[in-house]
């Protein structure tokens, strides 16, 4: 395992440290959802990955720790081909329990597998978390769901790997051109609503960096959400690299909450905080909350603050490796969160 976490660490710090050179994104062509699909690439990644935790679950949660192994959760691989004919696949965890269990649907970062769900505590919490205001009814479902490997509008090397299209913003579940990453999360929450005893009225959504910004934007389109609550999530409408930015418009008012950190890659904490700002001024009934941690990840700030030293942040040394580790003992603040909330 700690073999794992030193390959992952590696390979996102390698991604931070390209990522901080300015790049040059050529003209492209603008529509009425924002950027044109984003061009796949091929890769087994995504797949292979999925296969892989789902058929080891309880070894990979023997690796982490010898105690994990006492959860004894069970794995349930699901597959589908989406509107452009690719293979997709997801894995639904879940503790065995008959109870009625909300269910937390979790996106990867950029550039990491699903793999990458080990590194933050969600595993070890799906027995004991409180997501229901329910102490008879703890615990939750886990979806982890593959993204693709497509091109996308972040520096090299993450210009092109594993993540979510969050520029093409299609939501029109009526067109066949519909962005086929929603189309594909929406296929199997609702297989997994079909497949395990879910409270369907606690669906919520969570994820990491590109996971995390597919979360909200997801949560923000998309009915029977209850809440999403995620890290460290770019702007999904207009980061500082998207050349067909937009406003965003929601269709629904879905309750959402990003953790930043004080000193984060980019100067994601800034802009973040600019477009939580812009979306509860313009639509002041919706709950979306600005939270930010400092380096130690231990606690939030009160108020929540980004670092006036922006320019440092934005380098592997200082905002990279913040970016690059979930903050684990900040998991009972999205917990907190989501369990307030139910969809109508």
């Amino acid at each position: 395992m700690e073999f794992m976490r030193k390959i992952f660490i590696g390979t996102i710090t390698v991604a931070l440290i390209i990522g901080t050179l300015p790049v040059v994104i050529c003209e492209n062509q603008c529509t009425k959802y924002g950027n044109p699909p984003r061009k796949a690439t091929f890769s087994l990644d995504a797949l292979a990955s999925v296969v892989d935790l789902c058929l080891n679950i309880n070894d990979v949660l023997s690796g982490i720790s010898p105690l994990l192994s006492q959860l004894l959760l069970k794995a349930q691989l699901m597959k589908f081909k989406d509107n452009n004919g690719e293979d997709r696949a997801a894995c639904l965890l879940t503790k065995g329990s008959t109870q009625q269990l909300p269910l937390l649907v979790w996106l990867h970062p950029s550039l990491a597998t699903r793999a990458a769900i080990v590194f933050t505590g969600l595993l070890e919490a799906m027995t004991t978390a409180d997501l229901t205001n329910d102490k008879s009814r703890v615990g939750y479902s886990l979806l982890l769901i593959s993204g693709r490997s497509t091109t996308h509008f972040y520096p090299f090397p993450d210009d092109v790997g594993l993540g979510w299209d969050n520029w093409y913003r299609n939501y029109n579940r009526s067109d066949p051109k519909i962005n086929v990453d929603v189309q594909t999360i929406d296929y199997f929450i609702q297989n997994a609503k079909s497949a395990v005893n879910i409270d369907v009225k606690r669906v919520y959504m969570s994820g990491w960096s590109n996971g995390a910004a597919m979360a909200v934007q997801y949560g923000l389109n998309t009915p029977n959400i209850a809440a999403a609550a995620v890290y460290s999530a770019p702007d999904p409408y207009k980061d500082i690299h998207d050349p067909c930015a937009q406003k965003p418009n929601p269709p629904y008012l879905t309750p959402f909450k990003i953790l930043y950190n004080q000193c984060d890659i980019a100067g994601i904490c800034t802009t973040g905080k600019a477009f939580i700002n812009d979306l509860v001024t313009r639509y002041p009934k919706l709950t979306a909350k600005f939270t930010v941690t400092n380096a130690l990840q231990l606690s939030t700030l009160s108020p929540p603050m980004c670092t006036v030293f922006a320019v440092l942040c934005s380098n592997i040394l200082l905002g990279g490796l913040n970016h690059a580790r979930w903050p684990v003992f900040l998991n009972h603040e999205f917990f907190d969160f989501l369990k307030n909330y139910t969809s109508k």
